[in-house]
């Protein structure tokens, strides 16, 4: 997959495939509300692990029953690739 940045254009498309996800400051982000704070662990983790199987990672952050996911590609100048909307749509499919 290319690390060539994503236009703008081409951003939105992905993004209509994405349901919940935005584009923010250079990156595609998402948050996810679960029963508790355990709930929220555990989908950090399992993203971890897919996150891991792709070479790609994103930042995770928990608050407490909430996790979010910001993802961009380092060696695109932290920019949108379609690594990112990949590992969106594979993020997406876990949790949803």
């Amino acid at each position: 997959m290319s690390d060539q940045p994503l236009t703008e254009a081409e951003i939105e498309l992905a993004l209509s495939d994405l349901p919940g996800w935005s584009h923010t400051r250079d990156k595609l982000e998402r948050t996810w509300t679960f029963g508790g704070h355990l709930a929220a662990v555990a989908a950090a983790s399992a993203v971890g692990w897919i996150q891991e199987q792709r070479n790609h990672h994103a930042d995770l952050t928990i608050r407490y029953n909430k996790l979010t996911v910001s993802t961009s590609t380092h060696s695109a100048g932290n920019k949108v690739t379609a690594k990112d909307t990949e590992l969106a749509g594979t993020v997406s499919a876990l949790l949803d």
